[in-house]
This record gives structure tokens, sequence and C-alpha cells, in this order.
């Protein structure tokens, strides 16, 4: 709650007042701070992210896809990547992904406001569907009828402490021996093909029955694994030493979308923006899209142990309507990812048309997706990423907001007609020297100086964020930001003004009957997403019988209640852009 709170301000207070200054992205607005040339170069790497960023989140939806596909008899079984997999797993993955990939660009060529539109629809209902799972999950995970219950599971169940890496799967008649305190020899052989054919477990290793005909802790020295019934099998995880602490996810729910709001690639939303507060609606995103939704995520994903599955996760808890939440829940952060992966490379070549720049950006999303490395490991890279981009961030923000307070001359650069900016391309080269996670690509030989001095990936972005600012100051100082002249005053960059908000009543009634029918009803379809939940929920799972029967009538009201509210949101949008359109005229 902390770390949201502070990565609303971070675009509330930071990057939304620059955008509804200059209305200018991001990409165009550092070309006159740090140069055409080093523009090129930031605008390049930025692209780049953002397109991996958008090739993971097309592996999110890729993982619904081929969920459903696999239900489907007549269609042989397709591969879903595992946790280690680096390369595609298979035909199929690459397939669907590829498929999925040609619907995402298609989106996003589009435009803004197609981008806005398609938000507008799904993102009201995908809040209910995460409440949904979540809610028809907690009763496989054990009794919940009180606040008590519900922290006892999380606790044990569901947030443990312990992150565990998936290695393989035994039959379930393993489970007689384990129950019997022998180790089946099955188990030995899964964790030897996992450890590149050396041997695993050691004659030492002690069994521990933790629930009799479920779940099984093994210690081996250093080693610890978990072994627990999934579904109709038995799955076999490592528990892992990287363990996050208060701290940890503080800083990563605050820099998780770095690049966006202190890295202010999100200037390209905010500069439509009426005024500067409207980047406290950024709220809605962090307590909705990440704290409420990531919750309800760790308690479908409990019951998979480890397994990064979304598809699978969301088939179990919601069934047809939770693997189109997942996959939706891509497209909407893989098209505007795409979008501003455009935006960022069309400043290298100005002359090409949006949509050429958008498809070679998409296209190169598509063929990264291929490659599951990035879907798998999303936290690291996600914190790789705003770190790269972070210190030309804090440049953009020291000259915009400080340079005036100080004397120094704003577009020092610019009015230099130089190339690059020295004091800008030396800032993020010391940074990114001492910040960045070289060791995680050189096995440990080589370590950055954070890595020396013990300090945690997801901790390095502060520091080295002030450090940006600090340097560039002084850089800058000496490298002729302090020569004499004044500047532009900052308001003189504005494109264009924005039109004076429509008042309430100029707004009332004019979507038209029809359109207020359809939002009723849209709203209908999303109460009774609530209540079919809670009736799996209040039956809890005790008698196992009844709780499927409640659960497979929950799935199929959950899908009605889906595609009536998909018609009708659909009317009550299509209405809702006639009236805006009729005002406008």
């Amino acid at each position: 709650m902390i770390g949201n709170l502070l990565a609303v301000l971070s675009w509330a207070l930071v990057c939304a007042p620059i955008a509804t200054r200059v209305r200018l992205t991001l990409y165009w607005y550092a070309r006159r701070i740090i140069g055409p040339g080093l523009s090129v170069i930031y605008n390049l790497v930025n692209g780049l992210l953002f397109c991996c960023l958008g090739a993971a989140m097309i592996g999110v939806s890729s993982s619904a896809v081929i969920q459903a596909l696999n239900k489907i008899d007549a269609i042989p079984h397709i591969r879903h990547p595992g946790f280690s997999d680096l390369s595609p797993p298979g035909i199929g993955w690459v397939m669907v992904v590829l498929l999925v990939g040609m619907v995402v660009i298609a989106l996003a060529i589009a435009g803004f406001k197609m981008l806005s539109q398609f938000a507008a629809v799904c993102a009201p209902w995908m809040f209910p569907i995460f409440l949904a799972g979540a809610l028809a999950t907690l009763p496989r995970l054990g009794e919940c009828r009180s606040l008590s219950d519900l922290r006892s599971l999380a606790e044990t169940k569901i947030w443990t402490g312990q992150p565990l890496k998936p290695v393989g799967t035994l039959d379930t008649q393993a489970a007689v021996d384990l129950d019997n305190g022998l180790i089946p020899a099955a188990l030995g052989e899964t964790l030897k093909a996992a450890a590149g054919g050396q041997d695993a477990l050691s004659s030492s290793a002690i069994l521990m029955v933790e629930q009799a005909g479920s779940c099984w802790r093994i210690t081996d020295g250093d080693k610890e694994y978990v072994v627990r019934t999934a579904d109709s099998r038995i799955l076999v995880s490592r528990v892992l030493s990287d363990r996050l602490g208060f701290w940890h996810i503080m800083f990563f729910a605050w820099f998780c979308n770095l690049a966006t709001h202190i890295g202010l690639s999100d200037m390209a939303l905010f500069r439509y923006a009426r005024s500067w507060t409207y980047g406290f609606y950024s709220a809605f995103g962090m307590y909705l899209g990440h704290f409420f939704a990531w919750a309800c995520a760790g308690i479908m994903g409990a019951v998979l142990w480890g397994e990064v599955n979304p598809g699978k996760m969301a088939d179990g808890a919601a069934g047809v309507a939770g693997l189109l939440c997942v996959l939706l829940a891509g497209w909407t952060t893989a098209i505007p990812t795409i979008y501003r992966a455009g935006l960022a490379l069309q400043i290298i070549t100005p002359n090409w048309p949006r949509w050429t720049i958008t498809l070679i950006a998409g296209a190169i999303t598509t063929l990264v997706a291929l490659f599951p490395a990035i879907f798998m490991k999303l936290l690291d890279f996600v914190a790789i990423y705003g770190l790269t981009l972070m210190p030309i961030g804090a440049v953009i923000l020291i000259e915009h907001w400080v340079f005036p307070w100080l004397e120094l001359r704003p577009y020092w650069t610019e009015r230099q007609k130089r190339i690059f900016n020295p004091a800008a391309l030396l800032t993020w080269i010391v940074v990114l020297v001492l910040c960045f996670p070289i060791e995680d690509f050189t096995g440990g030989r080589i370590q950055s100086p954070m890595a020396m001095l013990g300090v945690h990936l997801f901790f390095r972005w502060l520091p080295g964020w002030f450090l940006a600012a600090a340097l560039y100051l002084v850089l800058a100082r000496f490298m002729g930001a302090a020569l004499q002249g004044s500047a532009d005053p900052v308001e003189n960059l504005t494109a264009r003004s924005m039109p004076s908000p429509t008042s309430p009543a100029e707004a009332a009634g004019t979507v038209g009957v029809l359109g207020w029918i359809a939002g009723s009803v849209a709203l209908l379809a999303l109460a009774v997403c609530l209540v079919l939940p809670l009736h799996v929920f209040l039956g809890g799972g005790a008698d196992a019988d009844a709780y499927a029967a409640n659960v497979d009538g929950y799935k199929r009201g959950l899908l009605i209640a889906t595609i009536i509210y998909f018609v009708a949101a659909v009317i009550w949008q299509s209405c809702r852009e006639k009236a805006r359109t009729i005002r406008q005229e």
C-alpha cells in the first residue's frame, strides 16, 4: 500500500506537471535537453525495452490461449513454457504467440483513441473477475469463516515467505511412499534431471509429512524441497533462498513502473490531460490494478504451488471468463506499451507514418515474446528496465524544474546546437556502471559496485536517481549551462491549450435511452459477477462434491454474465462516443 502510494505521488507530482506544461511526449521533449544524437540512442533503448515489456504481456495472454486450446480434445496438446525455459518450448507456443501478437499490433496501430475506448470497456469488468477468482479459490486452500482464518491461510498457504521454483512432477502413486516416510525413487530421478544429471539428494535427506496425502517437505543440508499434490499430479518445488521482505515489496510496488512515472514515459499520455491533477487518477491503476489484482492473483496462484502458468491459474479459478480476463489483462498492458514503443522509435524516423513505426515495434515485440525468459523473469526485467532509463528521467526533471531556480540555462544543449549533451551522457554512463546488475549477465564474474555493497536490485534506483540528479547539476554547470543569457520560459513550450471541460449539464442525457439501458445492464452484469463467487465461497470446501458442483455452476454463470456485460458495455460506449462527437461538432 505504501509503495503504490509513492507511485501515485510520482505520477501526480513529477510526471503529470511536466507533461501538462510542455504538451509533448517525453521523446520529443528529451530531444531539446539531451540533444538529437543522444535522444536517438535513448529512444532506441527506450523503444526496445518497451518491446520487451510488451513481449512479457503477450506471453501472459498466450498462456490463457494455450490453456483454452488444451481443453479441446481435437487439438494436439500445446506445451506451456516452464520456469526455466529460455527458448520456445514448441511449435504450438510459437503459433499462439504469433497469433496473439498480430491482434495486439492491430489494436496498437488503431491509436490512442482506440486504446482509451478498449480500456474503458475492459477495465471495469476485470476487477470483479479477479475478485471472483479469489473468492472461489479460497475454499480450496482451507476453512475460511473469519478474518483470523483468512490471516492463517495467507500466512501458511498463500504468502508463506518461501519462494518456490517448480522442478518436476510425480505420479499420484508416489503419495503412498511419501506418507510412509519413504523418498520415492522417482523423486530422486526428477531432482537429478533438474540438476543436470547430478545427484540432487544425499543419503542424509530428511522427509517430513506436513499434511498426509497432500504436502511433504524434504530437507537436505542447505537445500529444501516442497512436494505437494496439485490436481491429478504431485508437484515438486525447490525453496529458494532469495526471500523478499517488507522493504523489497514496498520498493518494488513503487518502482515497477519507474520508467513511466519517474522516468517520465507517461508524458505521452498526460500531455492530453486538462490539468496536472489528473496524475492522481493513477491511484485507480495502482490500488485496483496492482494492489487488489495482485492480492487476488496471489490467492488464485497458491493452488498451483509455485507454477508460473497464468492461464491455468485463471481457468481453475474462474473458467472461460478467467481465461478471457488473463487474455485481456495481457492485451491492456501490451497494447499501450507497443504504442509507447512506437512513439519512442518515431523520433528516429520522424518522416515515417506512426502506423509503420508501431508495426515495426509490434513485430519486434512479438519476436521477443517467442522466448519465454522475460515472461518468466518479469520482476527482474522490470527492475532492470526502470533502472536503465531512470538517469535520463532525472536529467530532464532537473533541467525542467531546478535549473531556473539555480539560474542555469535550460535547453542549453539546443541553444549551442550540440548533437549530444555531454553532461547527460556522462551521467547516464556513470550511474549505469554503478547500478546496473551486470553480475546477472556474467554469472557473477563481474559485479557492479552496488552488488559489491550488497544493495538488492530493487533498492538501487533510489540512490541512483539522487546520484544522477547531483552529478548532472555539477557537470552541466561546468559544460555550458552556466553561460550568460536568458532562457525561454517553460510555459512558452506549450504546443496547444486544452479545451474547457464539458459541464455536467451539457453532458447529461446525451447518450440516449438505449445508452442508459445498456449501461444499466452492464452494471447489473458486473453485480452478478460478484454474487456468483460469494455463493461458492459461503458454501465452503468441506464437501468436495458439493464444492465441485457449485464451482461448475459459478463458472457457467460467470461466462454468461461476461457475455452480457461486453454486449451492453460496447453499446454504452458507442452511444457515449456518438454523444461526444455531436457535442464537439
